[in-house]
C-alpha cells in the first residue's frame, strides 16, 4: 500500500505564486552544472515548476528547452500563457517523456509529507527515485535546518508543529503577533531537513552527491 501525500488547499498554493529565490536558483543551476548547460541535450523538467518563474528565467538565461510539471491546474494555465511548456502530473507517479536532461526540485521535496515522519521519507524517496537512471542529473534546490543541538532536530520540530491540527492553531495564533512565524503550511505539514539528513536520503538511493 502506497503512502499518500497531504495537500495544500488552493489557498496554500496560491501563496507560493511568486518569483522568490528565482534567480539564486538559476546561478546554481548554471554553476552546478557548467559548460555542459551550454550543450545539454533535450529537456530541463522543473517538478513542481508552479507559474513557470523558474523555467522562464532559465530560458532567458541558457540556451534550453525547460518543461514544468505541477498538478497545479491554475500554475500550469499560467505557464502556458506565458509561452512555457508544462503539463498537469504528480511528482510521485510522473510521467517520463524519455526526453529529459535534467530533472529539477526547486523547494519542493519538502512540502511531500505524508501522515507520519516515517511516511514523508518514503515519499520524499520516492519522487526522487522515479527519475533514478532515467536522467544523468537530478538539480535539487532546498532548505537546509541545521540544529544547536541534535542534528535534524529543528526540521523534525517544525515538521511536528505544522503537521499537527492543534499545534498549527497556536502557530496561526502566535504569529498573528510574531508575523515571522507565519507558515503557509499550518495544518498540513512541512518537512526540513539538516544538510547532512539531505545528503543521507540522496545516497540511500544511490545517487552521486
Amino acid at each position: 500500500m502506497q503512502n499518500s501525500q497531504q495537500t495544500l488547499s488552493k489557498n496554500q498554493i496560491e501563496a507560493f505564486y511568486h518569483d522568490n529565490f528565482v534567480e539564486t536558483q538559476v546561478r546554481d543551476f548554471i554553476a552546478l552544472l557548467g559548460s555542459s548547460v551550454e550543450t545539454a541535450a533535450g529537456s530541463v523538467v522543473d517538478v513542481g515548476g508552479g507559474c513557470g518563474y523558474f523555467a522562464k528565467a532559465l530560458q532567458a538565461t541558457a540556451p534550453l528547452k525547460v518543461r514544468v510539471i505541477d498538478t497545479d491546474m491554475q500554475s500550469v494555465a499560467y505557464c502556458k500563457l506565458v509561452g512555457i511548456d508544462a503539463a498537469q502530473g504528480d511528482a510521485l507517479d510522473p510521467v517520463i517523456a524519455g526526453d529529459e536532461s535534467v530533472v529539477c526540485f526547486n523547494l519542493i521535496l519538502h512540502h511531500l509529507v505524508g501522515k507520519s515522519d516515517e511516511e514523508t521519507s518514503d515519499l520524499q524517496r520516492r519522487a526522487l527515485s522515479a527519475w533514478h537512471s532515467k536522467v544523468p542529473a537530478i538539480f535539487v534546490n532546498e532548505y537546509i535546518y541545521e540544529s544547536y543541538v541534535l542534528n535534524g532536530f529543528s526540521g523534525w520540530l517544525i515538521y511536528q508543529i505544522t503537521s499537527n491540527s492543534q499545534l498549527s492553531k497556536l502557530g496561526n495564533l502566535i504569529a498573528k503577533f510574531l508575523p515571522s512565524l507565519k507558515a503557509n503550511t499550518f495544518g498540513v505539514g512541512v518537512r526540513f531537513r539538516s544538510s547532512a539528513e539531505w545528503k543521507k536520503v540522496f545516497e540511500s538511493l544511490g545517487f552521486n552527491v
